[in-house]
């Protein structure tokens, strides 16, 4: 059945304004729940790279969690149960998220929602499979399990707008670079294959080490193929000296990167210096710059609540993790409350959700949300810019 979008609004809405009255503090779910009785909290849980390399990605979904978990404790029991977020911060370390998944199942939680990299996603999802345990990842993965919910988009959906601005301007020949590494390799193939629809050359394929200091010599090796745009698939730190070296050999055609650039880090590397560089960004990051739609309700009621708790902006990888507690969340309100019915509930009756990331119908596809979230922005006096 189709979500009723607006009741969404109106309830995180409501659920910020039992804030500001209640001034409430940290929302320590532990505390929060000691004099409760175990069969009255529903424990759920996550894992997150607050600390470690994967924090520029990281630690914007540990905030996230902190700012539910206080929203939650302010808004009282849904239906007699108290909600109980438990977080482990996996450190960047795979082998220590899988410390933390064995952990989670020891707790009885009812889903959980990680990892904030690719890799990780993959390392404890094994875990979650054999126990039969909704898991909700924030990373692009590949899963055909019915227990795997993919909230981060898809790499054949993150290339549908760079597609689109390519056609819109009349850009017919890219060149290619990726990072060596689990997360990189899997951009080509998607944008491959939209690009040949499309009738979009790929002229130059370059990759480089995910740990780099310098891709100087690909992009010299790049600029002998004369392409009219140039495509990256890296997370930072290796997207934004990619850009740093692009700037310096003095490159006039735009760079378009992936999902893993749209943050604050990627900023702070090209401050000052980002002319012609672009990302598929969260709609989050744009919002103010929106027309009006429930969308972006959803969106500024979300910006405003981290920005009034962290005075900081929340990024695409914080919407991901957002959604994935949400729609828990959204099978607990409607009287789920068990791994099994929790699932059964997502797999048949949930429909049509409309979240922070983008639109999601589980009944059709766990793999990703739909494109609606994201979009190719620009920079502009060092922030980001909704290009129309």
């Amino acid at each position: 059945m189709k979500r009723n979008f607006k009741g969404k609004v109106i309830l995180f809405l409501a659920l910020t304004f039992l804030l500001i009255i209640a001034g409430c503090g940290g929302g320590n779910a532990r505390n929060a729940t000691a004099d409760t009785n175990d069969e009255d909290v529903v424990k759920i849980g996550v894992i997150v790279a607050e600390t470690g390399p994967a924090s520029t990605l990281g630690s914007s979904q540990a905030n996230t969690v902190k700012l539910l978990q206080k929203q939650l404790d302010a808004a009282g029991p849904i239906d007699g149960k108290t909600i109980q977020l438990v977080k482990h911060d996996y450190e960047t370390d795979d082998t220590k998220a899988v410390v933390a998944m064995d952990k989670l199942i020891s707790d009885g939680v009812v889903a959980v929602v990680g990892a904030t990299q690719s890799s990780t996603s993959m390392a404890i999802m094994p875990k979650a499979i054999e126990k039969k345990l909704p898991l909700f990842t924030i990373a692009p993965i590949e899963s055909d399990s019915e227990y795997v919910y993919s909230m981060a988009h898809s790499t054949t959906v993150i290339a549908m707008p760079i597609v689109e601005y390519l056609n819109k301007n009349n850009i017919k020949k890219v060149a290619w670079l990726n990072a060596a590494d689990g997360f990189g390799v899997t951009g080509k193939p998607a944008f491959e294959a939209l690009a040949k629809e499309n009738g979009i050359e790929i002229v130059a394929h370059e990759e480089f080490d995910a740990t780099a200091t310098d891709m100087t010599i690909q992009l010299t090796k790049v600029r002998k193929t004369d392409p009219e745009a140039i495509i990256v698939w890296s997370r930072t730190p290796g997207a934004g000296i990619v850009a740093r070296n692009y700037k310096a050999l003095g490159f006039d055609i735009p760079m378009i990167q992936s999902t893993a650039a749209a943050n604050d880090g990627f900023l702070e590397q090209v401050k000052d210096d980002n002319q012609n560089i672009m990302v598929v960004g969260s709609k989050l990051s744009v919002v103010d710059q929106l027309p009006d739609s429930e969308q972006k309700e959803i969106l500024k009621g979300f910006k405003d609540s981290y920005a009034e708790d962290f005075n900081g902006e929340p990024d695409l990888f914080a919407a991901h993790l957002l959604d994935g507690i949400q729609a828990i969340l959204e099978a607990v309100k409607a009287g789920h409350v068990t791994t099994e019915d929790i699932q059964q509930y997502l797999q048949n009756d949930m429909g049509k959700y409309l979240g922070a990331t983008g639109t999601f119908d589980f009944g059709v596809s766990q793999a990703s949300p739909e494109a609606d979230g994201i979009s190719v922005i620009s920079i502009e006096n060092n922030t980001w810019k909704f290009n129309d």
